[in-house]
């Protein structure tokens, strides 16, 4: 068996190796042979040796769409789940794109489509389109095609192993302890297992009293607060869009010093130089400036490997655009500006809808209110199940960041929940709201219970 085992993992090496090194001559043809064509066309007019190499390296597309292609690879990456049950379609895409690219680059360099102008010229933008889908599908093949497959992961430990009581769980009733622990709300775990929040709700209490516990959050306790340690950001998550802004447009900025410094006058290289300076660094401090007026912090935020090496290709990416030539707006004074300046306009916007998921409390005061029985309370006022949560966080004090990130819920859904919610308890602020949690939940009955009492449901009418 162990031979078997070693020849088998054996040809899975090999035949990753041979896809790789497929891979990379595939690379070399894309950006060798257009090269090589416009060689062809432009050495008769080149006798010199010198002059010929220089004209073969001239013609190296050394364009934006190789820093693009390996944006499109880091995104491939970060889906990989999603990519592999479609990788055949996606090679069988990338094979088309480089069938075009390369036959346009012919009818280009070659002078295959004739001599008139417009018709060169319609071939050229053609072949530019052509190129950057070549380029991306040659990343997104990196992903799905050369790199070995994942191996079954291990299930992860259940929280529930060792507990005193654990072996005499049902099926059903550890499924529903797992997920609710693991952060899953009510609505979600009952939406996962096809069963009614009420039936949930049923089964917790029957895990909790064969665990001995009072609440599933003894076994993992809830951190909440301004010290609550966040998420890390991934991509696809709230907060990485504007996060993935910021390093394109960041790159696209230093790239003002390294391609326009060497064009300005000696009089405005300093001007030039502090540009991206100011553009990079000014935003930051006029939100430092902004969190300490409203009490507030900056916390940090990891980023998951997946989305860093997003964030580096989209960085080498601005680094790279636009490149070929610099473009200049020329004003009535004469002054001139350079086209990084709308980098720096999305650089700022880009901040400031990242600014929510970075800005945070000081302190909070912790308000001791028992969850699940503000659940049952608002739920016996007519909320739903996921609006009666996202009303207790609300009281808790968090802000809608965190509670998207615990609740798993878009911005808006807080922001109409809360506003629904206002409008029954007859509420107009979280302290009011919290108020009136600490004062009626005494009258909702014990966390075991699945419905509102007869007495609760009278209070509301």
């Amino acid at each position: 068996m162990a031979g078997e085992a070693g020849v088998t993992q054996a040809r899975r090496t090999a035949g990753t190796v041979a896809r790789a090194a497929l891979w990379v001559m595939w690379a070399a043809l894309m950006l060798l042979a257009p090269s090589v064509m416009g060689y062809l066309s432009y050495v008769e007019s080149v006798p010199e040796e010198w002059g010929r190499l220089l004209g073969f390296w001239s013609f190296v597309p050394w364009s934006v769409a190789i820093p693009l292609a390996l944006v499109a690879a880091a995104l491939g990456h970060a889906y990989r789940d999603r990519l592999l049950p479609r990788r055949r379609a996606a090679c069988a895409a990338a094979v088309v794109a480089l069938v075009a690219y390369l036959g346009l680059a012919a009818a280009y360099y070659l002078g295959l489509g004739g001599d008139q102008y417009g018709l060169r010229q319609s071939v050229s933008l053609f072949e530019r389109v052509a190129r950057y889908a070549a380029w991306c599908l040659w990343g997104v093949v990196l992903a799905a095609w050369v790199m070995p497959a994942p191996g079954a992961a291990e299930p992860p430990a259940s929280p529930l192993d060792g507990r005193p009581g654990a072996d005499a769980l049902t099926e059903r009733e550890r499924e529903v302890a797992e997920l609710l622990v693991s952060g899953s709300t009510q609505a979600q775990a009952a939406e996962a297992l096809g069963i009614s929040a009420s039936s949930v709700s049923t089964y917790r209490s029957r895990a909790c009293e064969k665990l001995g516990l009072a609440s599933l959050d003894e076994l993992v306790p809830p951190s909440r607060g301004a010290a609550a340690q966040p998420p890390k950001l991934d991509v696809g998550r709230a907060g990485s869009l504007p996060l993935m802004a910021l390093a394109l447009f960041s790159g696209m900025i230093v790239h003002n010093v390294t391609n326009y410094s060497s064009l300005a006058s000696p009089g405005h290289q300093a001007g030039v130089l502090a540009f991206p300076v100011l553009a990079l660094t000014l935003p930051w401090l006029v939100l430092l400036g902004y969190a300490r007026l409203q009490g507030m912090r900056l916390r940090h935020r990891e980023t998951s490997g997946r989305l860093a090496l997003v964030l580096i290709a989209l960085a080498g990416l601005g680094l790279c655009a636009g490149g070929s030539q610099p473009i200049w707006v020329e004003f009535p004074s004469r002054s001139m500006v350079s086209a990084s300046v709308p980098a720096a306009v999305g650089y700022d916007i880009a901040l400031v809808l990242l600014a929510p998921h970075l800005l945070w409390p000081h302190e909070r005061v912790s308000k001791e209110l028992d969850v699940e029985r503000c659940v049952l309370y608002l739920r016996g006022r007519g909320s739903g199940e996921l609006q009666a949560r996202v009303l207790v966080e609300i009281a808790l004090g968090r802000s809608a960041p965190e509670i998207c990130e615990s609740l798993h819920v878009a911005r808006g859904t807080v922001n109409a929940y809360r506003a629904q919610g206002y409008e029954r308890l007859g509420v107009h602020s979280s302290r009011e709201l919290a108020d009136l949690l600490a004062r009626d939940v005494g009258f909702v009955p014990s966390a075991g219970k699945n419905q509102p009492s007869a007495d609760s449901e009278k209070s509301t009418e």
